[in-house]
């Protein structure tokens, strides 16, 4: 693999890496849970503007 650069774009580039969780995924657009039950309950939490309990700035 090889990456080249020039002077007439910038350019960024993001590698990542983890180790693997080995924990079932359900993904649902922009929200990902460990089942098809939370994920409902995730867009159900959303739409009824509940997502998120917590300020996250705080953490």
């Amino acid at each position: 693999m090889g990456i080249t650069a020039t002077d007439e774009k910038p350019s960024v580039v993001l590698l990542m890496s983890s180790v693997a969780l080995r924990e079932p995924i359900a993904w649902g657009g922009p929200i990902v849970m460990n089942s098809t039950a939370e994920l409902r309950q995730a867009f159900r939490d959303l739409d009824e503007g509940t997502f998120i309990r917590e300020d996250v700035r705080s953490l």
